[in-house]
């Protein structure tokens, strides 16, 4: 399945990255010059135009957790149940820039990992990961303990200040619904359940920029 992408800084940020998912391109031969000699020294088919600038991409690959047969790394993000796009594409760019391994979502009630704005809010970012999508995140959870990670739910009710918590070697992060946040039997089965310490008036903060926030932290812990 293909994907049409419109928004240059993504379309940049494939051919530089990732010109094996650009099936074509369609570039303003009066506009697009570094994009034109940078894609065709990547070997991608291009169509000059008069109009704006798009891309044919390769959909992200997907995969199916049904067992614990998966290599997901040390540092896995779970998304519960995010549901708008562009929340979920700047996750998915924090991901890449703080050096996730592995990205999963449930399979019901989640914006799509192959969604254009996904992808385009992401810059590309979603092709860096391995994605993954989950039946039951309880049930998920409870497999991860047995290989060793370490799960951390992150809530504005959380009672554990993120800054004052250290990390182990294998980490689970999950962050939930805009609205709602992780569900109760999710934060159940999470190791300990972290809190973001607020400095002024306002009581959350959007799931995008706790994302951020919690890899920056974790990052940096388990760094220096």
């Amino acid at each position: 399945m293909s994907i049409l992408i419109k928004n240059i800084h993504c379309i940049k940020a494939l051919v530089e990255r990732h010109p094996e998912k650009v099936i074509s391109l369609k570039v303003d031969s009066k506009k697009d010059n570094e994009i034109i000699a940078l894609a065709e020294s990547k070997n991608i088919q291009i169509e000059l135009t008069m109009g704006g600038i798009s891309a044919i991409c390769k959909e992200p690959p997907i995969k199916d957790i049904k067992s614990q047969g998966y290599e997901l790394g040390n540092m896995v993000l779970i998304m519960d149940e995010i549901q708008d796009t562009r929340n979920l594409g700047s996750c998915l760019r924090s991901a890449s820039f703080f050096g996730v391994n592995s990205v999963i979502i449930p399979k019901n009630n989640s914006a799509d990992f192959s969604n254009p704005a996904v992808i385009e809010t992401s810059t590309g970012g979603v092709y860096d990961l391995d994605l993954y999508k989950a039946t039951n995140i309880a049930t998920l959870q409870e497999n991860l303990k047995k290989s060793g990670y370490w799960i951390s739910g992150f809530s504005e009710h959380g009672e554990i200040s993120l800054e004052e918590t250290e990390f182990t070697e294998k980490n689970v992060l999950i962050l939930g619904n805009e609205e709602k946040g992780i569900r109760k039997l999710v934060e159940k089965n999470c190791d300990q359940v972290l809190k973001i310490n607020r400095h002024g008036q306002t009581s959350s903060l959007n799931v995008a920029v706790a994302t951020a926030i919690a890899l920056f932290e974790v990052q940096k812990k388990l760094r220096y």
